[in-house]
């Protein structure tokens, strides 16, 4: 049975998609915001990519004004250099999906160790949990771009997060929302759980995860109910 989840943070644990609410009061139309939320997003993993198959890594916080800058270019939208800076500060301020918080605190009623292996560095994952309100629920939160300089699916990331879990391998469940960090993870023997709350279709190129949830509050309840089957079996023997 797992010991330790370690879980991504971006689209898994807190929206990014949120910095709309940030966004509106810059741009004053809520479509607006909506719309360069979503562009700076998709271009932040992109670029995420590309950097890191590259071999040109580039950290946040700096690549992610890059893409926030690239996001207001595409939408023909023209923001001061000061409204710039203010959106920046914002983006620790990142909301939990409304059943994060109370997924977390059942999973750690199981006696699961839980800790982030995320691309921000660690002073931005230390704030955006702060704001979620979920910090209290994470035991270690593990920087890939601090420590690997590199970001998902690299094999460095899932290194990192396999050596620092503390435990033998197969007692690791790594958590995601997003697909391509699946394959990654699974491409390093590790079981994985997608937490597919935009529930996109599967690509069928022979990954398969070991959960498939709609969101967090459905992976709590299965491990609750598999530790549970677990115990009643020991008992019995």
């Amino acid at each position: 049975m797992y010991k330790v989840l370690l879980f991504d943070s971006w689209g898994t644990l807190v929206d990014n998609y949120s910095m709309a609410d940030w966004l509106e009061p810059h741009v004053f139309e809520a479509n607006t915001a909506a719309k360069i939320a979503a562009d700076w997003r998709f271009q932040q993993k992109w670029a995420m990519f590309y950097t890191t198959l590259g071999d040109r890594f580039v950290p946040h916080p700096g690549l992610t004004e890059a893409c926030l800058r690239w996001a207001l270019e595409h939408n023909h939208v023209s923001l001061s250099e000061a409204a710039i800076k203010d959106l920046m500060s914002h983006y620790n301020d990142l909301r939990a999906y409304p059943d994060v918080p109370g997924a977390l605190k059942k999973l750690k009623s199981l006696g699961l160790t839980i800790k982030i292996v995320a691309n921000p560095t660690r002073q931005m994952l230390e704030g955006h949990t702060r704001f979620a309100g979920i910090r209290e629920y994470i035991d270690e939160i593990i920087s890939s771009g601090d420590e690997a300089k590199a970001f998902k699916p690299s094999p460095k990331v899932f290194q990192l997060g396999i050596k620092r879990a503390g435990c033998p391998k197969n007692q690791i469940l790594w958590v995601t929302g997003h697909f391509w960090e699946i394959v990654g993870a699974d491409t390093q023997g590790l079981a994985t759980a997608w937490t597919n709350r935009a529930r996109h279709p599967m690509l069928q190129i022979g990954v398969t995860p070991t959960y498939v949830v709609p969101h967090l509050r459905g992976l709590a309840d299965v491990l609750a109910r598999e530790m549970k089957g677990t115990q009643k079996k020991k008992q019995a023997a």
